[in-house]
């Protein structure tokens, strides 16, 4: 696509839902549809503070409870199919590990020394690690995605955006929920939860889940299935009210999840030719490393929040500690060789990651009301320990026999983040229609690294902090960043808010860590902080008596330092492919959401983004795998979601008929844009469900699909193919008691 020029599918939908949005805001209120039901109201903290999500200048998609049980968002990964311009997919290998990118801005990297552009965050609690990202929804209120960086507000600075999720709090009524549910592939779940009073002070809440399939992707080596799931999990949460002034709501959970997304045959994507079972016995590759371990990918969690809420005259305070603790241990074949016990190259990782984090934050009002404002003060304490192993099993022909099994580096890495940041935003009216927003965040961050061969397993390259000292590689790195947020916003009427806003962010610098043979100090090279400067502007619209919802935000964003896969020299010999600060690139687009209830009982959605993504400059690098004509990796034109959930009367309750279709434009999903299999062809998913529901809503029963048509599509590549989930179906019941 040339520079500066937007092709005709850009313009004409922007057009269009121009003048459609100018129609209906013509038409008398209520015209047509009638006014006893309306759209769901939402309310969001996508500014840090509870508004309506119709009355904020951001973009943001918002699904409450009854949006997610409608449009079966189960998992965040589920989300991919209803926000547009993001795009996501398990990482490669490890399954529980999602890579998500946003307006174009991502990376596929789960080792503890990159950090994400899309920052997940719990309950206002950042989650660093990529590792466990794919996030359980059980027992959720809802779930932000805020699109465009994140610089001012949010825990972690991000180029690309933050996903928020909230987790239901204790109600002050008896009540609970029990589901469970079968479904293909010997799907099995069950998810309950109950609220528990012990008095109009002390309120609680008690929650679980239990979810497992078989895997749909089975090794014509060892004949396993692979690529299944087995989820469990609990959380505790208490309600404390001592006061009306105060409200103190703590929370801990733990979730284990076990899932693989391993490379597969590109002919027949339900097999792949992997030799390491789930269980190795002697004489593996992998015995002289993890004696009786195999393939597989698990994640333990500890998680602990408080947030201390206290009313102080005219502020509101918030006190919020997060406290995470995570084990990530997996064995992941890469490039299977088919021989039985062997791998031309497995990792094995056992990774503990150990985070605190303290915000204080103060929202309140001054000059009559006319100004609003938001500070606080953010930290960040973050400390990995990866102990991982690359393993290698060379043949004399390719796919021959192992002739040399080997240990090529066994290693210990340990990083850490120290990072504290002040912020501060001011909403100011300067009429009852016209806000001007000024608000910026300064961050101060450390960050550390080291490393230290182990020989006690076999490992020919050795690597050590001394090494990269000596090497020129700093093992430790400072960033000092004040970036800001500017936006204007005009509400036109009760229904119709005009904004624009320029917003900056960053997402850290970091280390090379996964190394490259022969394991030099210029394999661990670092790289700093990307930048983005995002421009905005858009609307949101409630016609037809808040029956129909329009909401439209056009964006432009120039991204410098990106951090690309580059060729480095290596002083040993040959070419290392590392990430580094290696290019500048524009993103621009458009993104709307539609929503509308023509009958109480009918509810249409459509969602579109467009996506317009270029390098503009790439630094010369040697056998560099990016130039200005290559396309920024999973960069679609277009995506979108259209749907409806339709109601029928039915004895004793009713009964729901719901669908949708998500499509995906062309795309490529390996950086150099190579092989010519890895670029993607459009993609369409069709999802459905039907349900029963009585009328005092005690019982329910679901019966769904996703990717209904078995649709082949791929995700990944990396030395060969990764794709989707393939079909599924699940029945479901439920019971609600009080």
């Amino acid at each position: 696509m040339k520079s500066g020029q937007f092709p005709a599918w850009i313009v004409v939908p922007a057009l269009a839902c121009g003048a459609m949005a100018a129609a209906v805001a013509q038409a008398p209120a209520g015209g047509g549809a009638g006014s006893a039901g309306a759209l769901e109201e939402i309310i969001v903290t996508a500014q840090r503070r509870e508004q309506n999500v119709q009355s904020i200048p951001v973009a943001v998609s918002a699904f409450s409870a009854a949006d997610m049980e409608r449009r079966q968002i189960t998992e965040t990964l589920d989300l991919v199919r209803v926000v547009p311009n993001l795009v996501g997919h398990n990482n490669t290998g490890p399954g529980n590990s999602n890579a998500y990118f946003l307006r174009g801005l991502g990376n596929t990297e789960s080792i503890a020394t990159f950090d994400p552009p899309v920052g997940t965050y719990v309950d206002d609690v950042y989650i660093s690690r990529q590792s466990a990202n794919n996030y359980a929804l059980f027992d959720v209120e809802r779930i932000e995605v805020l699109r465009g960086p994140q610089g001012t507000l949010f825990g972690r600075n991000t180029t690309a955006g933050a996903i928020n999720v909230i987790t239901r709090k204790p109600g002050r009524e008896f009540a609970g929920l029990v589901e469970v549910g079968v479904g293909e592939f010997d799907r099995r779940t069950v998810r309950a939860s109950v609220d528990v009073p012990f008095s109009d002070a002390v309120l609680s809440k008690f929650s679980g889940f239990y979810q497992e399939n078989n895997g749909y992707v089975r090794s014509t080596v060892t004949g396993e299935k692979n690529n299944g799931l087995e989820g469990y999990g609990g959380r505790i949460a208490l309600r404390l009210l001592p006061t009306d002034a105060v409200t103190w709501d703590l929370a801990g959970e733990y979730v284990r999840s076990e899932q693989l997304n391993l490379i597969r045959n590109l002919a027949a994507p339900e097999t792949n030719i992997t030799g390491i079972s789930k269980r190795e016995g002697p004489g593996s590759l992998l015995d002289q490393l993890r004696r009786g371990e195999g393939l597989g990918s698990q994640t333990d969690t500890l998680f602990f929040v408080s947030n201390l809420g206290w009313q102080l005259g005219g502020v509101s305070l918030n006190f919020i500690t997060g406290y995470r603790d995570e084990g990530w241990d997996y064995i992941i074949d890469f490039v299977p060789n088919g021989q039985r016990g062997f791998s031309a190259f497995a990792i094995s990782n056992q990774q503990d990651t150990e985070q605190f984090t303290q915000e204080v934050k103060a929202v309140g009002k001054l000059f009559g009301d006319r100004l609003n404002y938001t500070a606080g003060l953010f930290y960040i304490d973050e400390q990995n320990r990866t102990d991982f192993q690359d393993v290698s099993c060379a043949s004399a022909v390719p796919m021959g026999p192992c002739v040399a099994p080997l240990v090529l580096i066994d290693r210990v890495i340990e990083n850490g983040t120290d990072s504290i940041a002040a912020y501060l935003q001011l909403d100011y009216a300067l009429t009852d229609r016209l806000t001007l927003t000024a608000g910026g965040r300064y961050t101060d961050e450390d960050k550390d690294i080291s490393l230290a061969s182990r020989n006690d397993r076999g490992g020919i390259f050795n690597i050590s902090t001394a090494e990269l000292v000596a090497g020129g590689v700093p093992v430790k790195q400072n960033a000092s960043k004040f970036t800001p947020r500017l936006s204007a916003e005009f509400q036109q009427n009760d229904d119709w808010l005009w904004y624009a806003s320029a917003t900056q962010g960053f997402k850290s610098g970091g280390w090379n860590a996964r190394g490259a043979a022969p394991h030099t100090a210029s394999s661990y090279l670092p790289f700093g902080p990307e930048e983005v400067w995002s421009y905005e502007a858009g609307f949101k619209s409630q016609m037809l008596g808040d029956r129909m919802r329009l909401n439209a935000t056009a964006f432009w964003a120039d991204v410098t330092d990106l951090q690309l896969i580059s060729g480095v020299a290596n002083p040993a010999g040959g070419v290392l492919f590392l990430t580094q600060n290696s290019g500048e690139g524009r993103f621009r687009g458009l993104e709307a959401e539609w929503q509308w209830l023509p009958t109480d009982r009918l509810s249409l959605s459509v969602s579109l983004g467009l996506l317009d993504a270029e390098f503009t400059s790439i630094k010369p690098q040697p056998q560099s795998q990016i130039t200005t004509a290559t396309q920024p990796t999973r960069t679609p034109d277009i995506t979108g979601n259209a749907g409806f959930v339709y109601t029928i009367p039915a004895p004793g309750g009713e009964f729901s008929l719901g669908a949708d279709v998500s499509f995906t434009g062309t795309h490529w999903v390996s950086a150099a844009n190579s092989p010519p299999v890895s670029y993607v062809p459009r993609e369409w998913l069709y999802q459905a469900q039907a349900g029963y529901r009585t009328r005092d809503d005690r019982w329910s029963a679901t019966l769904s699909c996703k990717n209904c048509s078995d649709e082949r599509y791929m995700t990944s590549w990396f030395i060969g193919p990764y794709f989707g989930d393939p079909r599924t179906w699940e029945l479901r019941v439920g019971y609600r008691f009080e």
